[in-house]
């Protein structure tokens, strides 16, 4: 396309929209009749007589139309604008792992779980294994529960699989 055109088009855009501005203006600026068509009911009568039945013509009702205020022109915004607020709230999985399993630590253990903790970090003795679940639920809070089974078993490889998944459960727990 030459630079003739090209200006050519660009100053036909502008005189187009100039024009299309114009007549928005003069078209928000004037009221408007609105012509609603209303037909009456028809009433049924009884045959009594064969004449024929004439319809009502419609009646118009002309209600005024206020002109629309022109909303004012604003820059649109980014989407990341949009959802910046949200981005510091909580969300519902965030919420739901919170409560996850903050019961009983005893409830929170799967069957298969128990007999791996039981036969590798319990030495297969089942009363050590309840006992020391029954003390890590009274404590408060998961420091402690740390601490506790660093004192009582400072032999666990802490890098282990099995202590690994058993302090997750912690964790979850606390």
């Amino acid at each position: 396309m030459k630079e003739k055109e090209y200006r050519e088009i660009k100053e036909m855009l502008r005189q187009l929209e100039q024009k299309i501005d114009t007549l928005y203006r003069a078209s928000t600026e004037q009221e408007f009749e609105l012509e609603v068509l209303v037909e009456p009911a028809e009433v049924v009568k009884p045959a009594v007589a064969a004449k024929p039945v004439v319809a009502a013509e419609p009646v118009i009702v002309a209600e005024p139309v206020v002109a629309a205020e022109p909303v004012a022109a604003t820059e649109p915004a980014v989407v990341g604008d949009l959802f910046a607020s949200m981005a510091h709230r909580p969300t519902v999985a965030d919420s739901l792992a919170k409560n996850k399993n903050k019961g009983r630590l005893k409830d929170a253990i799967p069957l298969n779980d128990k007999f791996l903790y039981v036969k590798v970090l319990f030495s297969e003795n089942t009363e050590l294994y309840e006992s020391t679940l029954d003390h890590l639920q009274s404590l408060e809070n998961l420091q402690q529960a740390e601490t506790y089974l660093a004192e009582v078993f400072p032999n666990w490889e802490l890098f282990s699989p099995a202590v690994q998944k058993f302090l997750t459960l912690l964790k979850d727990v606390f």
